[in-house]
């Protein structure tokens, strides 16, 4: 396989690894504090069935400040992105592999066949940066907004 291709399927594997930490990332981000508001929630219940009610009001209030933390500033929004982004890479990586074994049993001249693989894998490179530039930039207009204190709806 020429250099080239080389490179390009392992520009497209930190492209897709990037992705996926990313995706996993956002997961982390989005339960980050609905785990402990839950938790501490639940808990805050069990510690006034057993009278506990000082204990309970501060589990309460430890649980408020979360979901308020958390509504001000909400995580994970991209996570399906960045795992579709992950995925649709990989499909890529392997369809460009793909073609160039036909190619190369089909006798096609290696340097031509690297070249018409880089060429046609491109337009789909663009494609996936697309989205997640939309993805990315769409929700980052909209925390800008929200911090002013507008409606979280608006696009532009």
């Amino acid at each position: 396989m020429p250099p080239a291709l080389e490179k390009q399927l392992r520009s497209l594997e930190e492209w897709a690894q990037a992705n996926r930490r990313d995706a996993q990332n956002d997961a982390m981000r989005f339960w980050a504090l609905k785990v402990p508001a839950i938790l501490v929630s639940a808990g805050s219940g069990v510690f006034a069935y057993f009278k506990l009610d000082g204990i309970a009001v501060v589990a309460g209030a430890i649980a408020s400040l979360c979901v308020l933390m958390d509504g001000l500033n909400p995580g994970g929004a991209l996570r399906n992105v960045h795992r579709r982004a992950f995925n649709e890479l990989r499909q890529l990586q392997d369809s460009m592999a793909s073609d160039w074994q036909v190619g190369e049993l089909r006798g096609e001249a290696p340097n031509l066949l690297a070249a018409e693989i880089i060429e046609s894998a491109a337009k789909e490179k663009d494609r996936i940066n697309a989205y997640i530039t939309t993805a990315e930039t769409s929700l980052a207009l909209n925390e800008r907004v929200n911090t002013r204190g507008r409606t979280q709806n608006r696009k532009s």
